[in-house]
């Protein structure tokens, strides 16, 4: 158990980030071309930040994170929670009803004014365990449905 925790404060000391994220969907206007991978993902322990294309960012506390999800999964969330929002933008559907076996990943969570709001990323198949690893670790949510190598006990 302390073995464990002293890993994870490691784990933390540096932030986690990775430079092959796609933001494919959400209630975020982001501007981004959809066939490219132009998106940075940052996690540390107090907040998950995003950089968009054109340098647009959107950073969410780990504590405001309602849920986490991974694959087909990650697409029925957030396509959820893109219809609940109130100003659903026609772009932020796009790529959110294609199945594929790529690397999903949704993150729910409540925006700055308390409401629902989501976003639909795609991982690279180098680093997507990584991902999902960090994420737990900085939530503190389970990952649903979870690759078996990506969920630890």
């Amino acid at each position: 158990m302390i073995l464990a925790v002293c890993w994870a404060q490691c784990a933390f000391s540096q932030p986690n980030s990775w430079n092959r994220i796609r933001y494919v969907g959400g209630t975020i206007e982001a501007k981004v071309n959809p066939y490219d991978w132009n998106t940075t993902l940052t996690i540390k322990p107090d907040a998950i930040v995003l950089v968009f294309a054109h340098r647009q960012t959107l950073s969410i506390h780990p504590t405001r994170v309602i849920s986490l999800s991974y694959g087909q999964e990650a697409h029925r969330r957030v396509a959820e929670m893109v219809a609940l929002s109130v100003m659903v933008n026609p772009l932020a559907l796009f790529g959110l009803f294609h199945k594929s076996k790529d690397h999903f990943i949704g993150i729910q969570y409540q925006d700055d004014n308390g409401k629902p709001a989501g976003l639909l990323l795609e991982a690279d198949k180098s680093n997507y365990q990584a991902v999902l690893e960090a994420l737990k670790t900085a939530t503190g949510k389970p990952v649903e449905d979870a690759p078996e190598r990506a969920k630890v006990k």
